[in-house]
């Protein structure tokens, strides 16, 4: 796997405190700077900034634009990564932040344009729904986005991904912990007992699809009777490789606020995980995984970001509810990370 020099975040919208950050982006990226201050005073500027540690590696900006009849849409004029942090889910992560701001403000709609031998940046857009329009050497492409539900409910999804060995289910543990502690009423699911399932049926089906369906269908039953008993937060393992599962998972989580985070770890670690758990074929079918060629560039358009599982659990989970921005919601939560080994 990679090690932590391999993790990323996307901030939270630039505001009037990121300036400097901003600054940072537009020099890196060829615009010229002393602009930030005037970009963010202006009504509807909506900018986010990609980071390695310290190193900025994307950014993406544009405009909420009102029309007469008081609705607005979004226009996204500008999304670059550099070249050498590029097929990492950094895009994708930008489009994805810009798309939910635009539409908590009210956004229904969005818009850019790219040019038409672009073919990575049109990958990347179709993947996540656009639309094309007008083809031509310079191509539109508009998107529908998603209702406000998330904001009106209040509840908040995680999505711990990875391979098999990679710490998923210890690690929702420890989230779930943290939150409980802090007083949220947090339901965490490891989803691969929700498909305890078999033999599959084969007609018309692979096996792989049969539980990943499963998976999906279940939670979203589970989530409801959690919801109905309080809860507001969920924590679920949960494997998700591609963009058409994120979104599966999205329409059964319905009226929460959904974050996939993918756990990385070390390859040795991950093989002594898998001998120590399982056995048969199906420690065979993990270890064989894990020699599996990279995933196609529209598969990282899955996660939010990525966090290297090399710490105590808790650790981990700490870092992963601060680069979500819930911490926050920890506030006054102490939790001794020897309890969540």
């Amino acid at each position: 796997m990679t090690g932590r020099g391999s993790e990323w975040s996307v901030t939270s919208r630039v505001g009037a405190a990121d300036v400097r950050l901003l600054e940072r982006a537009m020099g890196r990226f060829g615009a010229v700077p002393g602009g930030g201050h005037a970009f963010l005073a202006r009504p509807g500027a909506l900018a986010f900034v990609a980071s390695e540690d310290e190193e900025v590696v994307g950014w993406c900006w544009g405009y909420q634009l009102i029309r007469p009849d008081t609705s607005s849409m979004l226009y996204l004029h500008r999304l670059e990564v550099m070249r050498e942090h590029r097929r990492r889910g950094i895009g994708a992560a930008l489009l994805r932040a810009f798309m939910a701001a635009g539409a908590r403000a009210g956004a229904s709609r969005m818009f850019l344009t790219t040019g038409k031998a672009n073919v990575p940046a049109r990958g990347l857009y179709e993947s996540m729904g656009g639309r094309v329009t007008a083809p031509g050497a310079t191509v539109s492409y508009w998107f529908q986005l998603a209702p406000r539900a998330a904001e009106t409910s209040g509840c908040r999804a995680l999505l711990l991904s990875g391979v098999a060995g990679a710490g998923k289910s210890t690690v929702a543990d420890a989230v779930g912990r943290m939150l409980t502690e802090a007083g949220h009423v947090t339901a965490v699911v490891d989803t691969d007992l929700l498909a305890q399932f078999g033999p599959p049926p084969t007609v018309g089906h692979t096996s792989a699809r049969v539980y990943d369906e499963l998976k999906c269908v279940n939670l979203a039953s589970v989530w409801a009777n959690f919801r109905a008993a309080g809860a507001r937060f969920v924590v679920a393992a949960a494997a998700v490789e591609s963009v058409a599962q994120r979104q599966r998972y999205v329409e059964g989580l319905a009226g929460c606020d959904l974050s996939v985070v993918r756990l990385i770890a070390d390859l040795d670690t991950v093989r002594s995980r898998l001998h120590q758990r399982d056995t048969g074929p199906k420690l065979k079918r993990h270890l064989q995984a894990l020699t599996q060629s990279e995933p196609a560039p529209v598969a990282t358009a899955v996660e939010d970001f990525t966090i290297t599982n090399d710490r105590t659990p808790a650790e981990v989970a700490a870092d992963i509810l601060a680069r979500l921005g819930w911490a926050d919601d920890l506030s006054g939560c102490v939790v001794d990370p020897a309890s969540t080994v």
